[in-house]
């Protein structure tokens, strides 16, 4: 992602500020292909003769997405969203190389404490950062299990 915008800059002669959305940019066309897998995978397990009962009984495509496909597939959407949050989390290079001045993320913030020394303060985030990556774990546990 990041040689791609330092392609994109050197081809077309055109600066790219850095900044927030480059990075979101970035982590969105990483993290994607990863997503896409996870969601086809829970799309090609899916009975398409279900969304056709529930058009046979009189349900239109909005109701039969939300009531029939959705939560059958919200399983997959969930696991690819925890993936593409943990390897955002995760790849450190994406957010240093594209983050630009006065953008504050926390990949490179505990990189720069941490070279520094090892702090109070990083103990409580890795601490924090361990306990979201947990809860997202069992709440995908629990949703898995209701279906």
């Amino acid at each position: 992602s990041a040689l791609a915008f330092a392609l994109i800059e050197a081809v077309t002669g055109v600066s790219i500020r850095r900044n927030l959305s480059t990075v979101i940019v970035a982590h969105i066309a990483f993290s994607i292909s990863f997503v896409v897998v996870v969601v086809r995978t829970s799309l090609k397990n899916f009975d398409r003769r279900l969304e056709e009962a529930a058009q046979d009984l009189g349900a239109d495509g909005w109701q039969t997405f939300w009531r029939i496909t959705f939560p059958l597939i919200l399983p997959g959407i969930v696991g690819g969203a925890l993936l593409a949050f943990t390897l955002s989390l995760d790849d450190f290079i994406i957010s240093l190389f594209l983050s630009g001045p006065g953008t504050s993320l926390l990949p490179v913030e505990v990189y720069n404490k941490v070279r520094r020394a090892v702090t109070p303060e990083i103990n409580a985030i890795s601490t924090l950062m361990l306990i979201l990556s947990m809860s997202l774990v069992g709440l995908s546990q629990l949703i898995q299990r209701r279906r």
